[in-house]
This record gives C-alpha cells, structure tokens and sequence, in this order.
C-alpha cells in the first residue's frame, strides 16, 4: 500500500504526530496482509515503515510539548 505523505511544507507539530498515527496503522494493517500472504519481503518494507512512523509519532508528540512549555527544546551545541 502506498499513501502519500503531506506536501513538503512544514506541519504544525501535532498536525504531523495525528498524520504519522495514520501511517503507522497503514503501514501495519500493510504489514498483515503482506504476511498473511507469504510475502516476506513485502511484511519487512510494511514493519519499517511503521516503524519509522512510530519515530515521527513521538518526534511529533514531544516538539508539540515543547511549543506549550512542557519538555526542554533541542540543545545546542553551545548550550550546556
């Protein structure tokens, strides 16, 4: 299965976790299918992408945090 990402703009961060969470049940129900037919190959493509999905959920979720004030930003090199 292949679903398009969002257009190249930069989603509000919420916006992106919500559109990953989506992907990340494509990718899954992708991922059972592919193995209920055999397709190995297919079921390891599906699981990746779910699982870097599950990676953009979380970036998603803690930049979201960080603009309401509840997590620190990113560090920077000079910081510390």
């Amino acid at each position: 299965m292949q679903v398009s990402e969002p257009e190249a703009e930069e989603l509000p961060p919420g916006r992106e976790a919500a559109f990953a969470a989506v992907m990340t049940a494509v990718y899954a129900l992708g991922a059972q299918v592919h193995a209920d037919r055999g397709d190995e190959e297919g079921t390891r493509r599906a699981l990746s992408g779910a699982e870097e999905a599950l990676i953009d959920i979380l970036q998603g979720m803690h930049d979201l945090r960080v603009a309401i004030g509840d997590a620190a930003g990113p560090v920077s090199e000079g910081d510390g």
